[in-house]
């Protein structure tokens, strides 16, 4: 079973993305803002990230650095969640290391669909 990290500061996105991902057969663990989804990292391997971009304490870019500077989730798929939606916002987020940007309200069949792809190659 692949192992999701999700990182949201409000918890109802945060406990509807937990339903629908452990229906859809993943494991997750739950982060509510930023520093804590470094310490569940640290803890745990996670296959695959989603991170809210606008979170206390420490937002996803500042997450994405220090993820993408552990060995352990230099090449792990982290998938960007964000209310911006303007122009230049998916290619700054890209650039910053993430693997996907994908704009709130989230769809859930997209969200499903880019972790199914972003996952089939892992082992």
């Amino acid at each position: 079973m692949k192992t999701i990290l999700v990182a949201e500061d409000r918890d109802a996105s945060r406990e509807l993305l937990n339903i629908v991902l452990t229906a859809a057969g993943y494991e997750v663990i739950q982060a509510a803002d930023g520093e804590e989804a470094l310490v569940c990292a640290s803890e745990r391997q996670a296959d695959l990230v989603i991170l809210d971009i606008h979170m206390p304490r420490l937002d996803g870019y500042g997450v994405i650095a220090r993820l993408r500077a552990n060995p352990a989730y230099a090449t792990v798929p982290v998938i960007a969640l964000t209310a911006s939606a303007m122009a230049g916002d998916r290619d700054s987020v890209l650039a910053a290391g993430f693997s996907e940007y994908i704009s709130k309200p989230v769809n859930m069949s997209l969200l499903r669909r880019e972790i199914a792809r972003l996952l089939e190659n892992r082992p």
